[in-house]
């Protein structure tokens, strides 16, 4: 069968070595192979990375981009038996291809969901919202227990602020300053933020607030990294789970001197594995998300959707950090309203 999807043959600027084809896949499936229709896919900081060849795990060239993504499985092989064709199936895998019409892809790497899930929210959900998860997790958080994140207007931070409120935590939230800052408070407000802060503002309002969290969570780097992890209490956790700036992460000393903080990376594709060791409590994990997603708890960030077509575009935008998220709708999924 012929399909569409975009490729890159060399690792470099994303605007330029991306090119949208067309190509024949094979529909024979080998016992442990699904065909999928994809629904809807993200462009995330991670699939810019690894087209820029600068991620750590790096594909085998030439590749379909794309890494997470939501679509409508159409065909199994002979010993698939975790999903069926008409199920709707998630995909979060370093190697996956989803930028893409179809694809044909290991039975290990797809997580059937909940039919009332969209294709938004399903393409979003394997990413962002596991992190921040994971995050709760590792910190050992309790009902009434504080919260300050930088990078709050990203997909992790807004996944925070609204999982954080489902949980009974409080969320100090620290953004860029913006001509438009007023409204961007007044909507990590609604979305559950308990407190939004500029990076000027942390100045002079955290040396003032009187609360001390247990967790910080970093997702920038440099000053702002500084800023969080000296806003600590005794014996509270820094998470760095990205480096948006570019920029080394500093620690405050004091911090770490006088009360004893811990510091700790986090990558979730460790616990992206469903099968193994983590079987279970992935399955908790996602079923928890999803339910969340289906009782309105939990939003999708804002997004620009994008056919195939648009994929310059798309990525253009991405790149520049100016706009809303990006994310592909494939064509037929906006005919058939899948």
């Amino acid at each position: 069968m012929q399909r569409r999807a975009i490729k890159y043959s060399q690792f470099g600027d994303p605007r330029e070595v991306t090119e949208l084809i067309t190509e024949t896949i094979s529909t024979d499936l080998e016992p442990n192979r699904i065909l999928i229709r994809w629904l809807a896919s993200p462009i995330n900081p991670l699939d810019i990375n690894k087209i820029q060849g600068v991620y750590i795990f790096q594909p085998e060239l030439p590749v379909i981009a794309g890494t997470e993504g939501v679509g409508r499985v159409v065909k199994v092989g002979s010993s698939v038996i975790r999903v069926a064709p008409g199920d709707k199936a998630a995909i979060y895998a370093i190697q996956s291809s989803c930028w893409a019409d179809y694809s044909v892809v290991d039975e290990s790497d797809i997580v059937k969901i909940d039919q009332r899930i969209t294709p938004i929210q399903g393409a979003t959900m394997m990413v962002n919202p596991p992190t921040a998860w994971l995050m709760f997790k590792k910190g050992e958080l309790e009902r009434g227990d504080w919260i300050i994140q930088n990078s709050a207007n990203s997909g992790v931070g807004r996944a925070v602020i609204e999982m954080a409120k489902e949980k009974g935590y409080h969320t100090i939230n620290i953004v860029r300053d913006r001509s438009n800052i007023k409204e961007l408070k007044d909507e990590l407000t609604r979305l559950g933020g308990d407190i939004v802060w500029t990076e000027e503002e942390v100045k002079t309002e955290g040396r003032a607030f009187k609360g001390r969290p247990k967790l910080a969570l970093n997702g920038v780097g440099g000053k702002s990294c500084l800023q969080i992890s000296s806003l600590l209490g005794r014996g509270g956790m820094l998470i760095t789970y990205g480096g948006m700036s570019k920029k080394a992460h500093e620690i405050s000393t004091s911090a770490l001197v006088f009360n004893n903080i811990t510091a700790v990376g986090l990558s979730n594709p460790p616990m992206m594995m469903i099968d193994g060791e983590n079987a279970d409590e992935y399955q908790r994990m996602l079923s928890e998300i999803q339910d969340m997603y289906i009782r309105g708890v939990l939003h999708p960030p804002p997004m620009d959707e994008h056919p195939l077509d648009n994929y310059k575009i798309a990525i253009t935008n991405s790149m520049d950090g100016k706009h809303a998220k990006q994310i592909f709708v494939m064509e037929e999924e906006k005919q058939s309203k899948l």
